[in-house]
């Protein structure tokens, strides 16, 4: 018995993981794989990190930039030479006419070190800077905007097999009442108490409750096919999803549209061109530079050689073993003062005013209809609460009648038309009830949506 015992134990230490492994996924957990998977906002992600880079790139404008060259050459030239006579009376040296061609050639070594340091830029690049920082703002806040739909659709996927839940079991319920009920008109058929057709009646209401749960199945494998695609998860997995489908009443309190992403997205990009403009009038001053080298230049093995004797009989060659050039340092500090650049940096102002003035109209435009739209939706949820009303009460009424209808049809007060007509009625008021539990939470969300408060702990 003991050593049953520590098999048992032994084999359900070795099966926890699995077991834990295979427990149906929560919300949170489908909307974080779904947030992790979606490559749309992987896109946007790394549209971001290059804006990073971009800020980087301004930072290190001001770093030196350092240069290290060198240089070996060999020259060769040919160099014609015609000249009359001349002569320096006063040194008493005459100069014969020339007429003749030189060789030279020489060996040519060169190097040098360089470096530039960017000290002032007429205040562009801070300004760019800070324009960087709202393109940056406005990125996130559209990236909370497409997390927010993420949340919102996979809430959608996972309160739909809410409804399928809620509905399968309605149709086993009626299944139930039906087989009963089934058995009961077998019999009232046998003892010739209904017709054939009431009898038929009651197969077709079987045969028509068969195919409603056929499209369940169908639409619920179809659904958690979705949840894998969007997910990654397992649809094992998802399969054991069991959660109920209640209305939903947290919508948040903060019932202003200014917490929207989009909104925060355009006030951060009319930030942004505001720099830009500052940037773009900054044309007209100066920019400083210093800068700094060392070189190092040497010509050796040169000659130079006539190809011709001199009428002397006399043959000219030069020759130098090294010229050279050690240390050759400088250092200063320099400015470019672009007096008049074609009107370049003018239009390029115009540009980003124009530019400006979009954005404040695409805002105004964006809050109007954000606003209205925030309206439509608290109506409809007022809207929606009323209808779960109405239908729990149509409900409740058709679970009333059907009740009763059973009792009379077992006695032989209705006929199964009645019968079959009062299930049909209550599937019916069950089935839109549920619609409009789905419905209620639907535009709970689309508030939150509405306000910028879509958040997982929201919903929960």
């Amino acid at each position: 018995m003991n050593r049953i015992l520590k098999w048992g134990l032994g084999l359900v230490t070795l099966c926890g993981p699995a077991v834990e492994a295979q427990q149906a996924p929560m919300l949170r957990e489908l909307v974080a794989a779904a947030l992790q998977k979606d490559h749309g906002l992987a896109i946007k992600q790394l549209d971001i990190e290059l804006t990073h880079v971009d800020q980087q790139k301004l930072k290190e404008v001001y770093l030196p930039h350092l240069d290290l060259s060198g240089k070996y050459a060999y020259l060769a030239a040919g160099i014609n030479v015609k000249a009359p006579a001349n002569s320096v009376p006063e040194l008493g040296i005459a100069l014969p006419a020339l007429d003749d061609a030189f060789t030279n050639r020489a060996n040519l070594i060169s190097g040098g070190f360089k470096a530039d340091v960017l000290l002032y830029t007429g205040g562009k690049v801070p300004a760019l800077k800070k324009a960087l920082v709202e393109k940056e703002k406005g990125q996130t806040a559209m990236l909370e905007k497409d997390r927010q739909q993420i949340i919102s659709d996979i809430t959608t996927a996972y309160d739909q097999l809410a409804l399928l839940k809620q509905v399968k079991i309605v149709l086993d319920e009626s299944q139930h009442r039906l087989r009963l009920n089934y058995e009961t008109a077998e019999k009232a058929f046998g003892y010739g108490l209904i017709t054939k057709f009431e009898y038929q009646k009651i197969e077709v209401a079987q045969a028509q409750l068969d195919a409603r749960i056929q499209q369940y199945e169908s639409k619920r494998q179809l659904l958690i096919y979705s949840l894998h695609t969007y997910t990654g998860i397992e649809t094992d997995r998802i399969a054991m999803i069991n959660n109920d489908l209640l209305p939903l009443s947290q919508t948040g309190e903060d019932r202003s549209i200014m917490g929207r992403p989009e909104i925060a997205a355009l006030t951060a990009s009319i930030q942004a061109h505001q720099y830009q403009i500052v940037a773009a009038k900054s044309w007209w001053k100066p920019k400083v530079q210093a800068s700094t080298s060392l070189g190092y230049l040497n010509m050796f093995d040169v000659q130079l050689k006539a190809k011709e004797p001199f009428p002397t009989g006399n043959t000219m060659t030069l020759k130098t073993n090294k010229l050279e050039l050690l240390p050759n340092f400088n250092i200063g500090v320099g400015f470019k003062w672009d007096l008049f650049d074609g009107n370049k940096g003018k239009r390029e102002v115009q540009q980003s005013k124009i530019e400006l003035q979009k954005v404040e109209r695409e805002r105004e435009e964006v809050v109007e209809k954000l606003e209205l739209n925030l309206l439509k939706q608290q109506s409809e949820l007022a809207s929606a609460k009323a209808e779960i009303f109405v239908k729990e009460k149509q409900k409740r009424t058709a679970l009333n009648a059907l009740t009763q209808a059973s009792k009379e049809f077992k006695t032989g007060l209705i006929k199964a038309t009645d019968l079959v007509g009062a299930e049909a009625d209550y599937q019916s008021a069950a089935l839109e009830y549920l619609q409009a539990v789905f419905n209620q939470r639907r535009i709970a969300v689309e508030i939150l949506k509405a306000t910028g408060s879509l958040h997982i702990e929201s919903i929960e």
